[in-house]
């Protein structure tokens, strides 16, 4: 070779380094200044249930319990999910969890860029209100969190989710000096149908998971609501499953939360209706035990085919929310005097009641669920009792002729295995004034009598 190639191929590799090193150059300038999540790395040991976010180096890493105490939480698909897709934010101070909810340290809460009333007034100084002034418009400033890298960009779930505006409301932390510290775990939510024990169940369940994935017990959780409704019935509920709650409108200067997460938002609960075709949904034979308990109820009632307990569940008008200064409510049955009575007849071992729960506090509500072994009503929210009915317990889900019926109840009874008949009139002359429908005492009794033999066989 001569010496003028030698010459040649040194300098073309002199080149096609030098080329090389500026490639990497741009790639690791486009690295850092490219907005995108930040790639993690989750490792879940199996023997403690314990995670590990791993973030980028000179990154604090995150670490979280849960799965512990015997539960299949490790092993369900949802916490799993959760687990997997894991995104972190602002040196690991603010963590996503598969877009449904979000951890987050040292966060400040500004009451001030908050625009709405306090709520928790007496409902009657609130009648007529439009629902939309019980929600907060929060502005820039809200929330503050320490950041020395980008604020989040991250998408929930939902379209008209809150935790979509709370993330738009996020600043990094800047001179506000807090009253307050919050030591303690605390979820924050915004219900939105705040009375309707359905939809607030969606929302008690899902704050339990929440308490269950970051392994909190009830004793070290509070709850804060980031919405402005009067007092509700089921507000007593909250104080009775956690530590305690507190209203973000009755704060009257910025508070430090050192952990706070952004709790699922209500149609977005696995419990939800919209996750019907779930086979099964996490922990819900903990969440009713431990629903119970917390209401220092006991649950030993035992089958006794031969003395079988039925419940009618009335549905009679009364006013809930300052929407609705009638009272007025649908779905209602006109005979029910001749239902008990019928029935009575027809099974005279059996104990058959009839009674308008709402009128109870919720430990007498429990106390009569969980004594019942078949429960009767029209659709509506008191059929979310059916979470509470023993485990060999059925419903029958009466149906009126008129309206859309969707299957809120049927999934609850699937996912906890219970059986389940359904009624639908279809007769127009038995639709009458008031919102009231004739029941079929025959055709109660039928169904009674399919739900005991599968129940007693």
């Amino acid at each position: 070779m001569s010496f003028f190639v030698y010459i040649q191929r040194r300098k073309l590799i002199a080149i096609v380094s030098v080329i090389s090193i500026i490639n990497v150059l741009l790639l690791m300038n486009f690295a850092l200044h490219e907005k995108r999540p930040l790639s993690l790395s989750i490792n879940t040991m199996e023997d403690t249930g314990k995670i590990r976010v791993k973030a980028p180096v000179q990154q604090k890493t995150v670490e979280w319990t849960g799965c512990q105490g015997g539960s299949d939480a490790c092993s369900d698909n949802t916490f799993k999910n959760w687990r997997s897709q894991a995104a972190a934010f602002c040196d690991n101070n603010w963590i996503g969890f598969a877009h449904d909810f979000a951890y987050v340290r040292d966060i400040v809460v500004n009451r001030s860029r908050a625009e709405g009333p306090d709520g928790g007034e007496d409902m009657t100084s609130r009648m007529n209100q439009q629902e939309k002034k019980e929600f907060y418009i929060v502005i820039k400033g809200f929330l503050n969190i320490p950041c020395t890298s980008r604020l989040p960009e991250y998408q929930f779930n939902g379209p008209k989710n809150h935790l979509r505006s709370w993330l738009r409301s996020l600043v990094p932390t800047t001179r506000i000096q807090p009253t307050t510290v919050e030591s303690t775990f605390t979820i924050a939510i915004t219900r939105y149908e705040y009375v309707n024990l359905y939809h607030s169940m969606t929302d008690f369940y899902s704050a339990y998971l929440m308490m269950r994935f970051f392994n909190k017990t009830a004793e070290e959780t509070k709850i804060l609501f980031v919405d402005a409704h009067p007092k509700g019935t089921l507000d007593p509920v909250w104080e009775a499953m956690f530590q305690s709650y507190t209203r973000i409108g009755h704060f009257k200067k910025p508070i430090l939360y050192k952990e706070l997460v952004w709790g699922t938002w209500g149609y977005g609960s696995p419990m939800y209706v919209l996750n019907k075709d779930a086979p099964r949904i996490p922990l819900l034979e903990e969440f009713r035990t431990f629903f119970l308990k917390q209401h220092h109820v006991n649950d030993t009632r035992t089958l006794n085919c031969k003395q079988l307990s039925v419940l009618f569940l009335w549905r009679h008008n009364y006013v809930a929310h300052p929407r609705n200064p009638s009272g007025t409510i649908q779905r209602k049955i006109l005979n029910e005097d001749e239902l008990v009575r019928e029935i009575s007849t027809a099974f005279p071992t059996y104990k058959v009641r009839g009674e308008q729960l709402d009128k109870f506090d919720m430990k007498t509500q429990l106390q009569n669920i969980v004594n019942t072994d078949i429960l009767i009503g029209m659709h509506g929210a008191g059929l979310t009792h059916v979470v509470f009915l023993p485990k060999h317990g059925g419903l029958i889900e009466l149906v009126p002729r008129y309206g859309r019926m969707m299957d809120h109840f049927s999934s609850l009874v699937k996912w906890r295995n219970l059986h389940y008949e359904r009624w639908r009139n279809t007769n127009p002359g038995d639709e009458v004034s008031d919102f009231r429908t004739k029941v079929n005492p025959l055709a109660v009794k039928s169904m009674i009598t399919q739900i005991a033999k599968k129940m007693c066989r």
